[in-house]
């Protein structure tokens, strides 16, 4: 019983959590554009989030019209974001099992748009398959160097020092590709291809996308913070700012391309992640550290 209070208690925070981060990535945007933003429901707009689930809740049917393949990957989605981010703060085996959680967040973006009716969402979908090159193996390669620095598994036990922040760097681009935020947005790229593989969910299922997605932005930015040292109170601090520089470089940059996705991911961040895997295996050879 208390086990499923706490289960119960995390999602209701997931929730709340990730509606007034959505509302933040759009008052910001709006302050650097010099827009208003969302100001009408409740003061400041301070309800919006609440007004967009009530909306998105009693749209339309939850799952008329979808296939079961499209509610399966909106349901791994959910899933995978919500155990993603319960591993980072504190984890035994915190970084393998983060990277099961967030393939799995991308073979479910893969399923939802090459099962969808729409062509559009076929193309989200083809390019969310594509984006696996330039971002996963990146992704496991960094994974794999923050473990030999570590020396441990879990995410909270990596002290980065100066000679790290390349690393960091590289590591914080490719979660960036493979959370699919700009300039790396290619599977959805609203302006082309409308909403991408989600382009045919709406109501509910719409609602659990948006959801998972915020969710995964609050993962980067906190796997980012606890990589970079922060801890407990620190945390929550270093991921707030995380999201904040996440929502101004998608206010500031334009889209790349894909072959720029992949010049960036396989001629800079897997040289200097393989540059810092092979000097661990050497330092750990000659029993420096």
């Amino acid at each position: 019983m208390i086990f499923a209070l706490q289960i119960a208690a995390y999602f209701i925070g997931c929730v709340i959590c990730a509606s007034y981060t959505s509302l933040l990535e759009r008052k910001l945007i709006a302050r650097i554009q010099h827009r208003v933003g969302p100001d009408h429901c409740g003061v400041y707009g301070v309800v919006q989030p609440l007004a967009d689930a009530l909306k998105l809740f009693f749209k339309r049917s939850p799952f008329a019209g979808h296939s079961k393949q499209e509610i399966l990957g909106v349901i791994l989605m959910l899933a995978a974001s919500l155990c993603q981010l319960a591993l980072v703060p504190d984890a035994a085996y915190g970084l393998p099992l983060i990277i099961l959680c967030h393939s799995v967040m991308v073979f479910a973006e893969v399923l939802i748009g090459t099962s969808s009716r729409s062509k559009f969402g076929v193309i989200g979908g083809t390019r969310a398959y594509f984006q696996l090159l330039g971002g996963h193996i990146p992704l496991m390669l960094g994974i794999t160097a923050v473990i030999l620095r570590a020396h441990s598994l879990n995410p909270a036990d990596f002290c980065p020092d100066w000679i790290d922040i390349p690393l960091l760097f590289a590591f914080f681009t490719t979660l960036l590709m493979t959370g699919h935020r700009l300039p790396f947005d290619f599977p959805e790229a609203e302006s082309e291809l409308v909403g991408g593989s989600y382009v045919e969910c709406g109501g509910i299922l719409f609602a659990m996308i948006y959801l998972s997605d915020y969710l995964n932005l609050l993962f980067i930015s906190a796997l980012t913070a606890t990589l970079c040292g922060a801890r407990h109170v620190f945390l929550l601090a270093g991921t707030f700012l995380i999201v904040c520089l996440i929502i101004t470089l998608r206010a500031l940059l334009t889209r790349s391309t894909q072959e720029q996705m992949f010049r960036i991911a396989w001629l800079i961040i897997v040289p200097i992640q393989l540059v810092y895997i092979l000097g661990m295996c050497a330092m750990r050879w000659l029993n420096v550290f």
